[in-house]
């Protein structure tokens, strides 16, 4: 079978700049390459895009040296083979999913490329790809998994190993999904890190090794700092109609990310973001913590926004789908959670908005409250 183009020399090795955008938005970025090649010097790289504070979208050039530097880490950490071929399951416009090219590229390894989409929600699709493919190995989103562990579909057997990566990996899914014989490596990353900065092995899902190559600190508020490289060039933004650009680092090359983590020996164990934490009633509290807690209760997905609120400093309103919310359902979440922690809202959606790659799409949420309550976030 002949490799796909990203699996080979002929694109890792270009000095072109790759736009890699989701087709399906409308992403305007007329002069952008011009700017980074004429302007910043920028050659070989390949461009995402993320979004900021403010919903706008930000542009993350990824030099190609920095997507091999993460492959190569990701390899030596799970000690990779040529024979460990895989099945590219995430879109490549992600960098979940261009990862996976970038170390078959490293190892030589064959890579299939699995092009049922959208995601179907029992899963099956993509398990008969990776059953006829044979692969050792494939990525996937936290959301994936749990539809695939609530429909009870077993691994195939040929699978060495299912990287989890992209948002928060529950203890519980995990474990379920082993009951199945998922072989489960958590790792935890991002689009600046070109992939994984840390991966656990089976069963692990708090603390996470670091991957070689990586320098890590932290801030006296427990921010992540992150150098080495894999590290990505900076953002590109447009700004009153022209380019700018902002290489996002300190003069030492510390790159502060918007995590707050813990580290001890060699291993890091992700606490949520930097601005996860939301005052009530005077004291700090978690909105991810609150959202799992949501989740766990009501045992179906849930999101969760926080919303200014004059007396209380902030107030929860959760997005919950396909629950039917009937009166005992309300009483367990409210027993389940504290005063602090209180729901004012519960909004019931047929299915919570997604994005390509499975995470919650939190702007979509923005759009389905009132415009006085987004006036609110």
């Amino acid at each position: 079978m002949e490799k796909p183009l990203l699996a080979t020399a002929d694109y890792w090795e270009s000095s072109e700049i790759d736009l890699r955008l989701n087709p399906r938005r409308n992403f305007e970025v007329d002069g952008l390459v011009d700017f980074l090649q004429e302007q910043i010097g920028v050659e070989g790289a390949v461009v995402m895009a993320t979004s900021g504070s403010s919903g706008a979208p930000k542009f993350v050039v990824l030099p190609k040296t920095a997507l091999l530097a993460s492959a190569r880490a990701v390899v030596n950490h799970l000690r990779l083979t040529q024979e460990d071929s895989w099945l590219a399951g995430l879109s490549d416009y992600h960098v979940g999913g261009l990862g996976i090219y970038a170390r078959a590229f490293v190892l030589g390894a064959s890579v299939t490329v699995f092009e049922n989409a959208p995601w179907k929600r029992d899963g099956r699709p993509f398990v008969k790809a990776l059953t006829d493919s044979a692969a050792a190995w494939t990525s996937l989103t936290p959301t994936h998994l749990h539809d695939l562990v609530e429909h009870r579909v077993e691994s195939p057997k040929a699978l060495k190993g299912l990287l989890l990566g992209g948002g928060r990996i529950d203890p519980k899914l995990a474990g379920r999904a082993g009951d199945l014989g998922w072989p489960i490596f958590p790792s935890y990353g991002m689009t600046e890190a070109s992939s994984q900065i840390a991966t656990g092995a089976v069963g692990e899902t708090n603390w996470l090794s670091l991957l070689p190559g990586w320098e890590t600190k932290l801030t006296t508020e427990n921010r992540l700092l992150i150098r080495g490289a894999p590290l990505f060039a900076g953002y590109a933004t447009l700004e009153g109609g022209a380019w700018s650009f902002d290489s996002a680092r300190d003069d030492a090359g510390w790159f502060l990310t918007g995590d707050s983590c813990e580290i001890d020996e060699g291993k890091l164990r992700h606490l949520g973001r930097a601005d996860d934490l939301v005052k009530v009633l005077g004291e700090l509290v978690s909105v991810s913590s609150v959202e799992s807690r949501v989740c766990e209760t009501l045992e179906c997905p849930a999101s969760l926004l926080a919303l200014t609120e004059p007396r209380r400093g902030h107030e929860f309103v959760a997005f919950v789908e396909g629950v039917n919310l009937t009166a005992h359902y309300q009483r367990t979440l409210d027993a389940s959670l504290t005063g602090l922690e209180r729901v004012s809202r519960v909004i019931v959606v047929q299915q919570l908005p997604r994005t390509e790659i499975g995470k919650i799409d939190r702007l979509a949420l923005r759009d389905l409250l009132s415009p006085s309550s987004r006036e609110r976030l």
